[in-house]
């Protein structure tokens, strides 16, 4: 090798060097260690000491866990759904002309450039029993007052409503981006070969943007998976820690009993479930780019 190509490599090793250097300490080492933390009996105080599979056996036990993976499911399988399904139908009707459409689309963009934890609380008082915006107009409708944050039904759908609430924005940009890359030529070729409106969305739309759709719904779940502020700001767990998710359950067994044992187990026990997921969808890529 040439001494001049050989100095370009290096500089170029040398480059890429501090990313390496971050990714290897803030990401794999965090992770390498929550997996090895999993498979040992660790708490504040004492040395790790392995156990082999007995974290996950004790879990299994524990019915707040079994009820933290029921919650994370619907908060994933909820959430993300029908949040990506609203961002895309809105981006659709935002992407058309029509009037004030730049004012619509920065008003749209409000919730989600609110700040997390001034709108969590401002939620949390609209959904109070007895102060909240919601009870004060129940009354007045001849309705009782519901006791929103109080029982775990009401308690999980309004947790669900400001997960859609605060990141459908975000989503809506992302879907609304996509449109604007699909080329004029091919819809107005479509118009003129008499194709409607519906018959352009199924076939021309739709095919076009599959494939952000399936990397957006992989991205809101690995991040709705990993979702800890939302549930702890509104409900704190409760009530009586029924509407944990894996998230605000393993900060509970790291922070608030010092078991960081069971705190990485939590989320290392759905580690093949996580693998799998990313598995379908780059067979679900790579299938739609070969069409």
């Amino acid at each position: 090798m040439h001494l001049s190509t050989r100095r370009e490599v290096l500089k170029s090793y040398l480059f890429v060097l501090p990313f390496v250097f971050i990714f290897v300490s803030f990401i794999i080492y965090p992770l390498l260690m929550e997996v090895y933390y999993s498979f040992t009996r660790y708490e504040i105080g004492l040395t790790p000491k392995f156990i082999g599979l007995q974290n996950f056996i004790d879990l299994l036990d524990y019915p707040d866990y079994r009820q933290s993976i029921i919650n994370t499911l619907i908060f994933i399988g909820v959430g993300v759904n029908i949040k990506l399904l609203l961002a895309l139908f809105i981006a659709l009707f935002l992407n058309r002309d029509f009037k004030g459409r730049s004012i619509v689309q920065a008003l749209f963009l409000l919730p989600w450039a609110a700040a997390t934890i001034s709108s969590l609380l401002s939620f949390r008082w609209m959904l109070d029993t007895d102060y909240g915006v919601l009870n004060a107009m129940l009354p007045l409708l001849g309705f009782e007052k519901i006791q929103w944050l109080g029982q775990y039904s009401t308690a999980m759908f309004m947790i669900v409503v400001y997960h859609i609430w605060k990141y459908l924005p975000f989503w809506t940009l992302i879907f609304l981006s996509g449109l604007k890359g699909i080329p004029t030529d091919v819809n107005e070729a479509a118009r003129v070969d008499g194709a409607s409106s519906i018959q352009t969305l199924r076939w021309i739309t739709l095919p076009m943007i599959k494939g952000l759709y399936i990397v957006c719904t992989l991205i809101s779940v690995i991040w709705t998976m990993g979702d800890f502020i939302i549930v702890y700001m509104l409900t704190g767990g409760g009530p009586g820690q029924s509407t944990n998710v894996l998230a605000t359950l393993a900060y509970r067994f790291a922070f608030r009993f010092g078991e960081f044992d069971n705190a990485s187990a939590c989320f290392v026990f759905l580690f093949p479930v996580m693998i799998l997921i990313i598995i379908f969808v780059i067979k679900k890529l790579e299938s739609s780019s070969e069409q």
